[in-house]
């Protein structure tokens, strides 16, 4: 027995197991494998790894497939629930709403669009998704088919007016259309819920009966347009600003909160 560290350490060269007699080398040989581990090498970690890659190359494919299929059986289900909402428009007021309520959006990132449109159709009304079905040739407008599309496109028309004649198209009448190159009679209804007007520097839009419009400011505050209250959602070219009402600093809205609901 010696002492380590103040530890005392025992060498034992004999013991008795059993009767029989157990030498050191044996005890070491028994120590190195009751010392061994179950553990992963490298070798074996890096095999396991490479395997895991190999079925996930294999099975990526198939569960996008699987995730599309999901997004593809949403989209159907939205393009039901619009249709189904133009007939009940139709047949409450006789006339056509073609209104997309905005809470249909397609998974895939698709667009909607009207395929037939006109209520005299047998086949009225049938609605598209440029990913998923039909091919979307036909815009609702001249100026396309979304909100987006169309007050960039009436923003755009107004800054070359301003640019080809050094002032801002006229503000009152039709000449808020003519002045840039509209027809008054398309615009005269609304489209997807809303109606549009250009004029002097400003393109301004209210929710058409049945429907309203909310949003927030940048400061937070939610803030709701009906057509009752016959106010505006208005975009002035000057300084680029979208405002709630009118052109105020604290009516300055952050369109990307912007909502379209059907009553």
């Amino acid at each position: 027995m010696t002492s380590a560290g103040g530890k005392q350490i025992q060498y034992i060269d004999n013991i008795d197991v059993s009767g029989g007699t157990c030498h050191s080398a044996t005890l070491i040989r028994m120590q190195s494998r009751l010392c061994s581990t179950s553990g992963f090498t490298l070798v074996e970690l890096m095999v396991v790894i490479a395997l895991i890659g190999v079925l996930f190359s294999i099975a990526a494919p198939q569960l996008a497939t699987y995730l599309e299929h999901g997004r593809k059986a949403t989209c159907l289900s939205n393009r039901y629930n619009i249709e189904q909402d133009e007939r009940t428009y139709y047949l409450n007021n006789n006339s056509p709403s073609l209104a997309i309520d905005s809470r249909y959006q397609c998974a895939s990132g698709g667009t909607y669009v009207w395929l037939v449109s006109d209520p005299t159709a047998p086949d009225y009304p049938r609605i598209g998704c440029s990913l998923h079905y039909g091919r979307l040739t036909v815009p609702l407008t001249s100026l396309g088919s979304t909100f987006a599309e169309i007050t960039i496109a009436m923003i755009d028309l107004i800054n070359k007016f301003y640019k080809q004649n050094n002032r801002y198209p006229r503000s009152w009448g039709n000449y808020v259309f003519t002045d840039i190159g509209l027809d008054p009679v398309e615009w005269a209804r609304p489209v997807n819920g809303l109606y549009y007007s250009p004029g002097g520097t400003r393109v301004t839009i209210q929710p058409a009966e049945g429907y309203i419009m909310t949003m927030k400011s940048t400061e937070g505050a939610t803030l709701t347009l009906t057509p009752k209250l016959k106010w505006d959602l208005l975009y002035d070219v000057s300084d680029k600003q979208w405002y709630y009402h009118r052109k105020d600093p604290g009516n300055v809205i952050d369109i990307s909160t912007m909502q379209i609901i059907k009553n």
